[in-house]
């Protein structure tokens, strides 16, 4: 299903008219419960909701922007908006309720039942190397970590994204998690797939996620088939011609998730993470600029 927005109002009435039946018919309130009195705030959640996400589909420079673009143009639509710091705290606080809303939009709007997903990583940069003696952001979960596809080192947190496979279209993220940048890809993939929405269904993946005895596990409790490239045998001085020619194969389905990586980073500026200062606050940077990412790809493909 496609989305279509005519201008902005029209998308800030359709987010939030979602977001009002998720925190009806969903279990999106479980993520704000309050433990006093104040249990239905002024400002409602489902407003908190709305203004993070469309901030963020407008393209705002940053969180303060955004929340100076609401009050410029939308304060008439949010009479009880609190101060930018009783705002700013609540949208970190709530960073598990964002990965929940982009849950609920690839069950509703995505293609989730596809055959075919590829899995990879890609860098969240709190600060670039030479900064590590200073850096203090969002410890101890940020550590160091190297980007491969980058040849580079970096300070911050690594993103690991399922896409699942579109005919004609980039892959839908339909699951994502956050690690610290030193946790190795397969880490990663043994601690969240088990857990996963997805089942039999072929996964793609490098070199990094080949385990023989967890691709077995997995392949027998959940149906997902991890298939990697080909690698030499210990003395194996070179691949075959097949094996050359599977490898190729399996590198160009691998493909678009490299595209994918580009054109949420593009939309979102995903990856740099500079303002970030807490734990809690990378978390939410990343999860509300992937249910970003999501409203934009089934708007646009």
């Amino acid at each position: 299903m496609k989305l279509k927005f005519e201008d902005e109002e029209t998308l800030l009435i359709w987010l939030y008219v979602e977001i009002s039946k998720l925190n009806a018919q969903s279990e999106l309130p479980l993520y704000t419960t309050r433990f006093s009195p104040n249990y239905v705030p002024y400002f409602t959640d489902a407003e908190l909701f709305t203004c993070g996400i469309f901030t963020e589909l407008i393209r705002a420079k940053d969180r303060k922007a955004g929340y100076k673009y609401i009050v410029k143009y939308y304060h008439d639509w949010f009479p009880k908006l609190p101060s930018y710091s009783v705002y700013n705290r609540k949208l970190i606080k709530y960073h598990e309720a964002f990965a929940y809303i982009h849950k609920a939009l690839v069950k509703k709007y995505g293609y989730a039942d596809q055959a075919l997903a590829m899995i990879d990583s890609a860098p969240i940069v709190v600060c670039q190397q030479q900064h590590t003696i200073h850096s203090k952001a969002a410890k101890p979960f940020v550590t160091k970590g190297y980007c491969a596809a980058k040849k580079e080192f970096y300070i911050g947190a690594k993103l690991q994204v399922i896409g699942v496979v579109r005919t004609n279209k980039l892959p839908l993220p339909a699951e994502f998690s956050l690690a610290t940048a030193e946790m190795h890809d397969l880490d990663i993939a043994k601690e969240e797939l088990p857990d996963s929405e997805l089942n039999n269904i072929d996964l793609y993946g490098d070199k990094a996620y080949k385990d023989r005895a967890f691709q077995l596990d997995l392949f027998e409790s959940k149906g997902i088939n991890i298939i990697t490239p080909i690698k030499k045998e210990k003395g194996q001085e070179r691949l075959s011609l097949f094996q050359n020619a599977s490898n190729t194969i399996h590198s160009s389905i691998r493909q678009p998730i490299d595209s994918l990586f580009g054109w949420i980073n593009e939309r979102t500026g995903i990856e740099k993470a500079s303002t970030v200062r807490s734990e809690n606050g990378l978390f939410y940077h990343v999860a509300v600029k992937m249910v970003a990412a999501l409203i934009m790809m089934i708007a646009e493909f």
